[in-house]
């Protein structure tokens, strides 16, 4: 029997097929369009994550105002000035923050102070309506609290 070699240099069979094989073809490139399911997770998070920062921070924006505001008005050196725009800052904050009335009388003012530092009204609160020419100390520390209240109240 005779033996027949694989080889493809002794064979001459083996070289005629291998000379009508083709070459290998590399695939085409896998296109980024349609993204896979993974993709529209991550971009999904992405937006919603972005969505809720935007949101947050624009909850924010008119309270850290409020904060400025009260920062330049404590840095003022005339007392009954201070008193004066404290009282408009406050009113301001509760008319379009809280949803107060804007006829809101003096004392219904105070009385919304007083429901929400949970304390009797401070002296400050309303000093620029008295006759008297003694201007009391605003407390800043209770002012800061009293804000704080507000906020909170308002975010619910």
């Amino acid at each position: 029997m005779a033996s027949v070699s694989l080889m493809p240099e002794e064979n001459p069979a083996v070289q005629q097929l291998l000379a009508q094989l083709a070459g290998n073809v590399l695939p085409t490139e896998p296109s980024i369009w349609p993204l896979a399911l993974g993709y529209w997770l991550v971009l999904g998070a992405v937006l919603i994550a972005a969505a809720a920062l935007l949101y947050w921070w624009r909850l924010g924006r008119d309270w850290r105002r409020v904060s400025r505001q009260r920062k330049r008005i404590q840095s003022q050196t005339d007392a009954g000035r201070q008193l004066l725009q404290l009282h408009q800052l406050l009113r301001w904050v509760l008319i379009n923050k809280l949803g107060a009335d804007k006829g809101l009388t003096d004392r219904a003012f105070a009385e919304r102070v007083t429901a929400s530092l949970a304390t009797l009204p401070p002296s400050w609160l309303n000093g620029h309506y008295r006759a008297e020419p003694a201007v009391h100390p605003i407390d800043w520390a209770e002012v800061q609290r009293l804000l704080k209240a507000w906020r909170k109240e308002a975010h619910r």
